[in-house]
Parts: structure tokens; C-alpha cells; sequence
């Protein structure tokens, strides 16, 4: 109960960060997804199916509050979480490169995903100005803030399974 409850508050307090805070440090009108970010972390540290639901539930606070389609963002954190949990079962938790790695692998696919969804639904297809201005700068600004924020995430998932196990 005490994981649902931790994990509850840092969706909100990440969603509000992300849209506030987070949107006035925007470098070329691109801001870091700490979503993601905490998504293929605690996939990472907790395996595929919490991941998948972390991930899912992480989405749907975003599409509530502010996406065009209800349940694009749920259904594309939810496959961020499992397929960011699904090999890491025998990690060495402690290493940060494979999460770095990880977290631009998955946030360069979940923005080529969106690109599909949100611009050819809506007739707009191009391409290279959308990967030159939003893909390529969100995925590096994301990955500048992968390590922290997986150290982060790290300390909170290490004292929440301390407390489980008193």
C-alpha cells in the first residue's frame, strides 16, 4: 500500500512539474519527458509488469489533463514500461549507463510513435522538420536528465522495499 501511495504522489508531483516548471526551462521549445524518465526507471527496478502499469498510469495523468486522444499517452507509457522491464529481470540495478541507454533508445521510439500518431492522423507529414525540431532535441534532452533522475528513482524504489520488508 505504501508503493501505491509513494508512486501515486510522484505521477502527480511529476505531471504538475512537467507542466509547469519544466515548460518555462524549455530549450528550443522542447522540454525533457521526466515521465518517461521514471517510467523505464522503475520498469527497470521492478520488472515488466509494474513497469506496464506504472507506465500506464503515468500516461493516463497526461491524457486526462491535455492530450488530443484519451489513452494514447496510457497505452504508449504502458508499452514503455514493459518493454523497458522486460530484460532487466538479472540487472545489476546499481549500474546507471544501461538505464542512459535505455532511456533514449525508448524516448527516440516514443516520439517517432507520437510523430505517426498525433501529425499523419491530422494530414501534417513532415518528417524532417519534426525529427530536426522536436525528436532529436527532446530525446537528448531527456537523456541529460535520465541519470539523475534514475538515481532518484533508485533511492526511493531501495527505501520503499526497505519499509515493505520491516
Amino acid at each position: 500500500m505504501m508503493r501505491i501511495f509513494c508512486l501515486g504522489l510522484l505521477i502527480i508531483f511529476n505531471y504538475v512539474l512537467q507542466s509547469t516548471l519544466l515548460m518555462r526551462i524549455a530549450i528550443l521549445d522542447v522540454f525533457p519527458d521526466t515521465a518517461l524518465i521514471f517510467i523505464v526507471s522503475y520498469a527497470i527496478l521492478r520488472g515488466d509488469v509494474e513497469g506496464a502499469v506504472f507506465g500506464f498510469f503515468a500516461g493516463l495523468i497526461q491524457d486526462i489533463f491535455g492530450a488530443s486522444f484519451i489513452g494514447l499517452y496510457a497505452m504508449l507509457g504502458m508499452l514503455a514500461g514493459y518493454i523497458a522491464g522486460k530484460p532487466f529481470k538479472d540487472y545489476f540495478k546499481e549500474n546507471y549507463s544501461l538505464p542512459f541507454m535505455v532511456v533514449i533508445i525508448i524516448a527516440f521510439s516514443y516520439q517517432i510513435i507520437l510523430f505517426f500518431v498525433n501529425f499523419l492522423i491530422w494530414g501534417r507529414f513532415n518528417f524532417l522538420f519534426y525529427f530536426g525540431a522536436i525528436i532529436l532535441p527532446k530525446t537528448i534532452y531527456t537523456a541529460m536528465l535520465a541519470i539523475p533522475l534514475y538515481g532518484l528513482m533508485f533511492l526511493i524504489n531501495s527505501r520503499i522495499t526497505r519499509y515493505e520488508n520491516k
